[in-house]
Formats: C-alpha cells, sequence, structure tokens
C-alpha cells in the first residue's frame, strides 16, 4: 500500500516536471509512477521544447520548430534560409 502511495505521488510529480517542460502529462506521470526515483529524475534532466528556436509559417503563422521541414497546419514547405538563424 505505501509502494502505491510513494509511486503515486512522484509519478504526479514527474508528470508535472514533463508538463513545464512542454511534453505529455500523462507520459512522464507513467514513467514517474512505475520507476518512482529513477523516472523523476528522467523527467527533471529531460531537454524541454521550450528553449528550441522556433519560426513562423508565412503562410498561415503557426509557430513551427526551427527543425520542421513542413507546417503542420497547413503543410507549406518551409524554407530555411539565414532569416531562419537569426
Amino acid at each position: 500500500m505505501a509502494y502505491i502511495v510513494i509511486a503515486f505521488f512522484f509519478g504526479l510529480a514527474g508528470g508535472v516536471v514533463g508538463r513545464l517542460k512542454g511534453s505529455s502529462f500523462f507520459v512522464w506521470f507513467l514513467i514517474a509512477a512505475i520507476v518512482p526515483f529513477v523516472g523523476l529524475i528522467a523527467a527533471i534532466l529531460y531537454r524541454g521544447e521550450v528553449d528550441e528556436p522556433r519560426r513562423q509559417c508565412p503562410r498561415c503563422g503557426k509557430t513551427c520548430m526551427l527543425y520542421d521541414a513542413l507546417c503542420t497546419r497547413c503543410g507549406m514547405e518551409l524554407e530555411f534560409t539565414r532569416d531562419t538563424l537569426a
């Protein structure tokens, strides 16, 4: 019974940390709940996509990740230009 309580709270903490870093709450909840200590540490060390450079699609204006080749909203092929690096 004590393991279930500990696993739940570690899962909750891992889910919150994962969500703050831009990932799925449910996935990190499961990871941190199944392996409590290791899962929470993995969620803390996980690289967040919040820090990744972004650019806007010229057609629809959706903000896309810099490494995306296509806009996920309108399907336009995104060019990689010097303006993208700035």
